[in-house]
């Protein structure tokens, strides 16, 4: 009798991630490889006229990988291919007064590829339908006063299609619930001065639910437990002289937990460890001339 051959099957090498950067005054979008620390040059730079880039807030991705990028003061949102580089036009570009645009700032897809997009300016939530183009008109709008919404600017999904987004001017992060349309009221609100929100911007949550807010007025980063409400205490503050933080305007997570700050006021990207509390010192920083980096918004991992 042959003896039976057992084969033992690796597991699969896990994709390879890159850090992106919305780089609003130079209009243009950054790519760097995870590693990199220190004065370092992007792998990738999306710039120039044939981009139609102005003002890029934050990056999103489908799950092809095409890139979606938030013009604030271009009033659009932008598709370009997967791999995209130098002055590369977009393959979409959603723009024009049936849109609802108004000063878009954060910016996510579901797995259907509809594009979510949180309006600074309107205060509201628009949605479009996948592969959406032009002055595409929305399917569905977040606005009036029951929303809580204000100044709108981070903007997450959960897997159930729940929506959260981060409110700048009323210190709040809202959750709205899958499907939601016009003057919505949230199905919950952290908010309160135990909280520690202010001036919330970026926003992310991790695979077990933890909703990660970079407060750019407060120079801090605040995480709190899943389904938090109300006057939620963080579960970890990042806060102090040590961390380097430089009013945090976006935020993002790897594969590993490990958190990325993109720093408006001291031009330059921090990275702390996973479960990082407190006054700590990033595990690196990336700053310098070489990286280009003016007015960071919108930072994001893929």
């Amino acid at each position: 009798m042959l003896e039976q051959q057992h084969v033992v099957k690796s597991d699969p090498a896990p994709a390879v991630q890159n850090l992106y950067v919305a780089n609003a005054v130079a209009d243009s979008v950054l790519v760097f490889p995870l590693t990199a620390t220190g004065n370092a040059s992007p792998t990738t730079t999306m710039v120039g006229a044939a981009t139609g880039l102005i003002d890029p807030r934050r990056i999103a991705f489908d799950a092809a990988g095409n890139i979606y990028v938030s013009n604030g003061s271009g009033t659009s949102v932008m598709e370009f291919a997967a791999t995209a580089s130098g002055n590369a036009a977009p393959t979409a570009t959603i723009a024009g007064a049936g849109t609802g645009l108004n000063s878009p700032n954060g910016i996510t897809l579901d797995g259907a590829g509809n594009i979510y997009v949180a309006n600074a300016n309107a205060p509201s939530i628009t949605v479009y339908s996948a592969g959406a183009n032009g002055n595409a008109t929305p399917t569905a709008t977040i606005i009036g006063a029951a929303t809580g919404l204000g100044d709108p600017n981070g903007l997450v999904l959960d897997g159930g299609g729940n929506i959260y987004v981060a409110n700048d001017t009323l210190n709040s992060v809202t959750v709205y619930a899958a499907g939601a349309n016009g003057n919505a009221a949230p199905t919950t609100t952290i908010i309160g001065a135990a909280t520690g929100l202010n001036g919330p911007h970026g926003l992310t949550r991790d695979g077990a639910g933890n909703i990660y807010v970079a407060n750019a007025i407060g120079n801090s980063v605040t995480v709190y437990a899943a389904g938090a409400n109300g006057n939620a205490t963080p579960t970890a503050t990042i806060i102090g002289a040590a961390t380097g933080l430089g009013h945090p305007n976006g935020i993002a997570l790897d594969a590993h937990g490990n958190i990325y700050v993109a720093n408006n006021a001291n031009t330059s990207v921090t990275i702390y460890a996973t479960g990082a509390n407190g006054n700590v010192a990033p595990t690196a920083t990336i700053s310098g001339a070489l990286t280009t980096f003016s007015d960071l918004h919108g930072v994001t991992v893929h």
